[in-house]
């Protein structure tokens, strides 16, 4: 006869340090997103949501802070900017704007952290920065704020 002697405590704890080696892993590995890959999503799911037969949305350029992101847009005469938040693999849009996005404490009030609202706006203003001045003037022409929710809510403070 042939006897095996386990050290249950030991093999239990072996065996949670690899679940939550595999959880941590997962985790990781689930939702990684490149800002290229993430740009592509933003302006799929811009496209999609605005696009018209015959006005297409232009949307150039997109700044991204980890989960947060920026995007100019213009379409025809009219332009802003809209705020985009990342859930999962997923953009959603959070509102459409205009000049008040270039201001972290716009977008903090969007719900966005201090930080995260100061590192978007300062990559926006980069990113801006070689635009001509009248393409600045179109997407800060969008007026107020549109706050975007389940089923395409629109807020009341815009007039577009």
């Amino acid at each position: 006869m042939f006897s095996i002697q386990m050290n249950w405590p030991f093999l239990r704890h072996i065996s949670l340090f690899i679940c939550a080696a595999i959880c941590i892993a997962s985790n990781a590995v689930a939702h990684p997103q490149t800002d290229a890959e993430s740009q592509e999503k933003i302006k799929a799911l811009i496209s999609k949501t605005f696009d018209q037969p015959n006005l297409k949305v232009q949307i150039t350029p997109i700044v991204i802070e980890g989960k947060v992101a920026i995007a100019d847009w213009t379409q025809g005469q009219k332009g802003g900017r809209a705020l985009l938040r990342r859930k999962h693999a997923d953009w959603e849009i959070i509102a459409c704007g205009g000049a008040g996005f270039k201001d972290p404490n716009a977008i903090a009030a969007a719900g966005i952290s201090k930080r995260i609202a100061q590192n978007i706006t300062a990559k926006l203003r980069t990113a801006e920065a070689s635009l001509s001045a009248q393409k600045i003037k179109q997407l800060d022409s969008f007026d107020g704020v549109v706050t975007m929710g389940h089923g395409m809510q629109h807020g009341s403070d815009s007039k577009h």
